[in-house]
């Protein structure tokens, strides 16, 4: 989402609400798709050489569960704060370092894009741990059985130890068949 400077200068405070169709959220290497479109709500003002973006991001991802691994809606409602302050010195929107969303800009920059702190305010919502639900039993350690559909569910690996990497080879024969 780009603002163009010259049109902010001029007038001094702009209001966006758009609704945006984006596909994926990449996250660590990682893609979460969005099951909602992200509504953003911002207000960006120009006063005294410096830029103010305020407002609102509301979407919703798709991410698996931390326990059993099945796919979750996670509801996002985000909040955007930072500012821009003039700096003839960077090329490109650069972030000050010991201040929290702070960035300095190039004044003859012909555009002013917010897509970064959109997603950031998108990341910063998602929680540490992603549960289906709060009592979610997870998968069984041994052979991978989701728990919540198996409630009554008893392992026959479970007795097994399996202590070792080399568990699996202890399964392997290396003697000849036909001899």
């Amino acid at each position: 989402m780009k603002i163009k400077l010259e049109t902010l200068k001029h007038e001094q405070k702009i209001k966006i609400n758009e609704t945006e169709q984006w596909t994926d959220l990449d996250l660590e290497g990682e893609s979460y798709p969005y099951s909602r479109p992200v509504k953003i709500d911002l207000e960006v003002e120009f006063s005294s050489q410096r830029v103010y973006v305020s407002g609102e991001v509301k979407t919703q991802i798709i991410h698996p569960c931390d326990r059993c691994l099945e796919p979750v809606e996670v509801d996002i409602n985000g909040r955007v704060e930072a500012v821009y302050v003039e700096n003839p010195k960077v090329k490109e929107v650069e972030e000050v370092m010991d201040e929290v969303g702070v960035f300095y800009y190039n004044p003859t920059m012909e555009f002013l894009d917010l897509t970064d702190r959109i997603i950031e305010s998108i990341l910063l919502e998602i929680p540490m741990k992603v549960l289906c639900k709060p009592d979610c039993k997870g998968l069984c350690p041994h052979c991978g059985t989701n728990l919540n559909e198996h409630p009554d569910h008893v392992c026959e690996y479970e007795d097994e130890k399996i202590d070792s990497p080399f568990y699996a080879l202890k399964k392997i024969s290396f003697e000849s068949k036909g001899e």
